[in-house]
């Protein structure tokens, strides 16, 4: 399971920790200063906009997918561990975060938000007394009755710290007013509204039961920078996400897959138990594939004609972002 750990210092990759509500993500451009590090079982890569450290065991149970997004695809593998019990739901001062992934930070004050999700503390990290007292303040009561604390936050602008069993996200970016757009790099989203419904992930997530994502990969998009802009075919993105796809994720997803792709290879018009409802997602992701990486398919015009292309649920249309989803 180390060669998953490889992407931890891949710039092309994006990583995110967190649960549904409340969700930190690690990118980084390709020339940006990194000191990317390797060991046994874990890796990180800290940058000067954040960073994130990842570890792997023989508990982690690592699941792969691939979807329809927007007008394009989205392809990502998340590190799964059993559901724990527990979880903060109030603010909680927890002390010098000692495990800081830079040595500055190790004496600033680790604070957990209390977002109540029972594999993950999102945490806030400073230095800065004022903002200290407005937090020690309110401990001990939920995010959502703590009055000023958002904007305090927003002002300050303290470090995001969300960790899990597995990872650790910091991001060093400034925290944007309700009304402001996320910063390029490194960021984090927490609203409220989502955490109230209690999930860990988003519904449209293949996590097994009894399962939670403690740190997922969104894998380089063939046609697609990280910040959505159409760029030419990279099959070797490609075919590394296949890759994983075939190892990590579900077999039956995987065969079926295999099957229609096979059939778009050698039918100039899909057969007919392609066009069976039950096979219709895999078919158009199938064809969405197809025609930005080979859009002179001699078969691609007849299964379109049969196969009229569809668009899938994309960010934002059940209030979640899609992590790193250049398709956006």
């Amino acid at each position: 399971m180390d060669d998953l750990l490889a992407w931890v210092g891949d710039p092309d990759a994006g990583w995110s920790v967190g649960t549904f509500g409340a969700l930190a993500e690690f990118l980084r451009d390709a020339d940006e200063p990194a000191e990317v590090v390797h060991a046994a079982g874990r890796a990180s890569v800290v940058t000067p906009r954040g960073g994130l450290e990842v570890r792997v065991s023989d508990d982690v149970l690592p699941v792969a997918w691939e979807r329809r997004t927007g007008d394009s695809w989205s392809q990502a593998l998340a590190l799964c561990l059993l559901l724990p019990s527990g979880g903060r739901s109030v603010v909680t001062e927890l002390g010098p975060d000692t495990g800081a992934l830079r040595e500055e930070d190790r004496e600033a004050v680790l604070v957990d938000l209390g977002v109540g999700a029972p594999h993950l503390e999102a945490c806030v990290r400073t230095r800065d007394a004022a903002l200290l007292a407005t937090l020690r303040a309110v401990e001990g009561r939920p995010l959502a009755e703590a009055g000023a604390v958002a904007s305090a936050l927003v002002e300050a602008g303290p470090h995001r710290v969300f960790r899990t069993a597995v990872a650790r996200l910091e991001v060093y970016t400034p925290i944007p007013p309700p009304d402001g757009a996320s910063p390029d790099g490194p960021h984090t989203h927490l609203l409220p509204r989502l955490l109230a419904h209690g999930r860990t992930h988003a519904a449209t997530d293949p996590i097994p039961p009894g399962h939670v994502p403690v740190a997922t990969l969104h894998l380089p998009h063939p046609t697609r920078t990280v910040e959505g802009r159409r760029t030419a075919p990279r099959p070797e993105r490609h075919r590394r996400a296949q890759d994983v796809l075939a190892r990590w994720g579900d077999p039956a997803a995987v065969a079926e897959k295999a099957a229609v792709t096979e059939a778009l290879a050698t039918s100039t018009v899909p057969p007919p138990w392609v066009l069976a409802r039950e096979h219709r997602a895999t078919v158009e992701l199938a064809l969405r594939q197809c025609e930005e990486l080979e859009p002179d398919h001699p078969h691609l015009e007849g299964w379109r004609s049969r196969v009229p292309r569809d668009r899938a649920a994309g960010a934002g249309d059940d209030g979640q972002p899609l992590t790193h989803d250049p398709t956006q």
